[in-house]
């Protein structure tokens, strides 16, 4: 394998293994080193010391650190420690309407669920009680005569947050959602100041607006909630911050969705309240069958909503770029689909609790000598990085060799 590039690591060990080192070999050292890394003490938790760069994916990945300019800030923790249960894939039968076709089915549900068929019918019976309790109020009109108060502007793919009065974060219940998502076409293009909002019992803003979901929150705990049935409910928490700008929303997040996130003074000198953490977990619930998500009915961001678009739009808005290279983060012990031109670096950034390796080869036949064309990372933690350039075309596999089962290979044209 020829490559020809350089190799940057930050991890823990920067010395290279032995050219001669067997898969086991280096298993069994990396394993070591890897038990030495500071671990996430609880779901909630977010590392003690920062990266040196931003990393991760809003929705997609566990951990999101931002640039601010000045530091690195962690600005979203989702989900629990370790492995989730994710249906991003559109591939994956995760939406509101496809769990209830494969439940009507009476077909063997597919492994990537996770679930029994009792746990997936209690599942479905709990969605439809959200359901229920959002189509109770399936205009903004509705929802402000019922003393419903607006809380954002019509954020992309997601809608706007309006705070459901009959709410409560004491307490899981699925047909009592702490706030009743509502998104129009065109919606989008408002910032905060220009949506409307309730007053006086009346909608203010131009009508259209329906229904499309829920968002629960639950008071804030160590460990990841265990609310709806099943495990593909994977709540997060928002740190670092900005609620309430008039200047949110619209063309500014169109055209950096991050801007109004991880900075104080951007926060605070637009009018808005900047949180270091907003105490609670929270988890959108896409139950409207008109707007079903292909992201997965509890997806961060639904493609149907506008500006409708696909998955991986979404993924890529939201995707930092790094500068000299073309990011690679690794989500959920995943390294996604990696295709580049030749001459290019890759940016592999740790989004995940635990550490791992990037490894040319394959398990158990790593190819780890740079003098012969293979790249080892060595073992990095969260939010650490290794960049790799491919200067020739051809594949390249890899995988982590403290989780086998991680593979990818990259495309090099």
């Amino acid at each position: 394998m020829q490559t020809g590039g350089e190799d940057t690591a930050t991890s823990a060990d920067d010395a290279a293994p032995d050219a001669g080192d067997t898969g086991a070999d280096l298993e069994g050292q990396y394993q070591a080193e890897a038990a030495e890394f500071d671990q996430a003490a609880f779901d909630r938790s977010v590392p003690d010391e920062p990266p040196e760069t931003a990393t991760g994916v809003f929705g997609y990945s566990r951990y999101v650190f931002l640039d601010t300019g000045s530091e690195i800030v962690p600005t979203l923790v989702e989900g629990p420690r370790g492995r989730q249960i994710r249906c991003q894939d559109v591939e994956r039968d995760c939406s509101r309407n496809e769990l209830q076709a494969l439940f009507d089915s009476g077909d063997e549900l597919p492994d990537y669920l996770a679930m029994s068929r009792d746990e997936l019918r209690d599942l479905l019976d709990e969605l439809g009680e959200t359901e229920d309790a959002v189509n109770r109020h399936p205009t903004l009109e509705a929802a402000c005569a019922a003393g419903f108060q607006i809380q954002s502007s019509q954020n992309p793919n997601m809608g706007i947050h309006a705070v459901n009065p009959d709410g409560t974060t004491e307490e899981f219940d699925p047909g009592r959602p702490q706030m009743v998502l509502y998104a129009k076409d065109g919606g989008e293009k408002f910032s905060r100041a220009e949506v409307g909002d309730c007053v006086d019992g009346q909608w203010t803003g131009e009508s259209g607006y329906e229904s499309v979901g829920a968002a629960f929150t639950l008071n804030i705990t160590d460990d990841h909630p265990d609310a709806f049935t099943g495990p593909i409910d994977n709540w997060h928490i928002h740190y670092n911050s900005c609620v309430g700008s008039p200047e949110e929303g619209g063309s500014a997040v169109a055209e950096d969705p991050t801007q109004f996130l991880g900075d104080r003074n951007a926060c605070e000198s637009r009018g808005g309240v900047f949180n270091e953490i907003i105490p609670v977990w929270m988890v959108h619930a896409y139950v409207d069958r008109d707007f079903d998500s292909q992201g997965g009915v509890f997806a961060m961001f639904n493609p149907s909503i506008a500006p409708v678009s696909d998955s991986a739009e979404i993924a890529e808005r939201w995707t930092e770029p790094v500068e000299g290279g073309i990011a690679a983060p690794i989500n959920n012990f995943d390294f996604g689909d990696i295709r580049i031109q030749a001459g290019e670096t890759v940016v592999f950034s740790n989004s995940d609790s635990v550490p791992h390796t990037v490894t040319g080869g394959r398990p158990g036949s790593p190819e780890t000598a740079s003098e012969s064309g293979g790249f080892d990372s060595g073992v990095f933690g969260t939010g650490q990085s290794f960049q790799h350039t491919f200067d020739e075309a051809g594949s390249y596999p890899l995988f982590c060799v403290l989780h086998p089962g991680m593979t990818a290979t990259v495309t090099v044209e």
